[in-house]
């Protein structure tokens, strides 16, 4: 949940440029198949028919992607809009999984994974090909996992928002996730001050690795180097995900610490460390699912301020239908305004959505949603920018964003 900033920069990510694909499926998600913790789960059904994840059980070579396109309103202070969507639900993308079996239980697995725009065919990421995955490691089931290259962070799982696959029409990914609007652009977090970070989805030039499950019991470990030379500490990111499962019960935990990049304090140039926690929980009993998550986002800096974020979710399915719902309460602490006067800055979201299964991979889906800006928050939903204020670069303050969309996705 928290700490879910798209995998475009640690810093800033302009408006009028698509933020890229939230979440990829995570070790959370392997282990709910691999285990089956759940006696009766609907995430079960569902993340199994995911293409990364069905592909990822199978021996050899696999081709999988998906295909997401729908029609999306957006509104904020009366400015409206209509246009095309691409990634409502999944993501649009192609992607290559494959496995050797080396023998005495060891396998050599890698995964090569792009995103694209259905809408115009375009890259997710310009000048990127495989923006989403692109990694080689070995699986053992005695001792783990060990993965290195560009892959999924140590965070939350993110079937815990019942949106959780896209960064559009899910209020968790800009609101959890703190995308602000600034005169210079939409920052992470920036309103808690100079360095204030988030947790990328994915982190490049990165080591990972997961324990096998004992009693329910599984983590994972990274460690992402800046990649930077010169550039003090050599880590961009240091992260561990905990989760325990037990019938229906699915309890996560993370911690991370992620390096802004230099910025301009009052001591000078220096990167910014952010601490990062966050837990959950989730309830799949089939019939319906309940899921809940707390996240802080604490820059260690003096003068900056802290972000909470809060999540309730459910989902409720039957036959061929599914509804869903989420709400996210973002509150800060220590936050000042332009005038360096302490500030009130906080903001509710809530999505809500309905999806209709065609088939086992193809559904048809509606979604809407708000956030409501309090005090000084200037939350941004779905790369919608905010109006300014007459005469400045600065964006109004106590707006409500809206979006709603419909569509059709095919995984394949």
């Amino acid at each position: 949940m928290p700490g879910v900033a798209p995998g475009c920069s640690h810093y800033q990510v302009h408006i009028g440029v698509q933020m890229k694909y939230k979440k990829t499926v995570c070790a959370a998600g392997m282990a709910l198949l691999s285990h089956s913790v759940f006696a009766e789960s609907y995430l079960l059904d569902e993340l199994a028919a995911w293409p990364q994840i069905e592909s990822s059980q199978q021996s050899g070579i696999s081709l999988y992607g998906a295909v997401d396109m729908g029609l999306n309103y957006q509104s904020v202070s009366g400015n409206s809009r209509w246009q095309t969507q691409s990634g409502g639900v999944h993501t649009s993308q192609f992607g290559i999984f494959g496995r050797e079996d080396l023998g005495g239980g060891l396998k050599a697995e890698f995964n090569l994974e792009n995103g694209f725009m259905a809408n115009t065919g375009s890259l997710s990421t310009s000048n990127t090909l495989f923006d989403r995955a692109a990694w080689v490691g070995l699986n053992s089931a005695s001792w783990g996992q060990l993965r290195l290259g560009l892959q999924p962070t140590a965070n939350l799982p993110e079937f815990i928002d019942p949106f959780g696959e896209v960064t559009t029409n899910s209020v968790v990914t800009w609101l959890a996730g703190g995308a602000v609007q600034t005169p210079k652009g939409v920052g992470y977090n920036s309103d808690l001050g100079p360095g204030s970070s988030q947790i990328l989805v994915r982190e490049s030039n990165s080591v990972t690795w997961t324990t096998p499950r004992v009693a329910g019991f599984g983590a994972t470990f990274m460690y992402a180097f800046n990649g930077t030379q010169g550039v003090s500490p050599y880590a961009s990111n240091q992260g561990v995900v905990a989760s325990w499962t037990n019938g229906a019960l699915y309890l996560s935990g993370a911690y991370n610490r992620v390096w802004s990049a230099p910025v301009a304090t009052a001591s000078g140039t220096q990167t910014v460390r952010n601490d990062i926690y966050g837990v959950s929980a989730i309830y799949d009993v089939g019939s319906y699912v309940l899921s809940a998550a707390f996240a802080q986002v604490a820059p260690d800096l003096a003068g900056n301020g802290i972000a909470r974020s809060y999540l309730v979710g459910a989902t409720l399915p039957w036959g061929r239908n599914a509804l869903r719902a989420s709400v996210v309460y973002r509150d800060t602490s220590g936050v000042r305004d332009a005038a360096g006067n302490p500030a009130k800055d906080s903001a509710l979201g809530m999505m809500f959505g309905y999806d209709y299964s065609l088939s086992k991979r193809t559904s048809l889906y509606a979604r809407a949603g708000f956030i409501r800006n309090y005090g000084i928050s200037s939350i941004i939903l779905n790369s919608n920018p905010l109006p300014l204020q007459t005469g400045t670069a600065s964006p109004e303050l106590g707006t409500t964003p809206l979006t709603a969309s419909v569509g059709v996705y095919h995984l394949f």
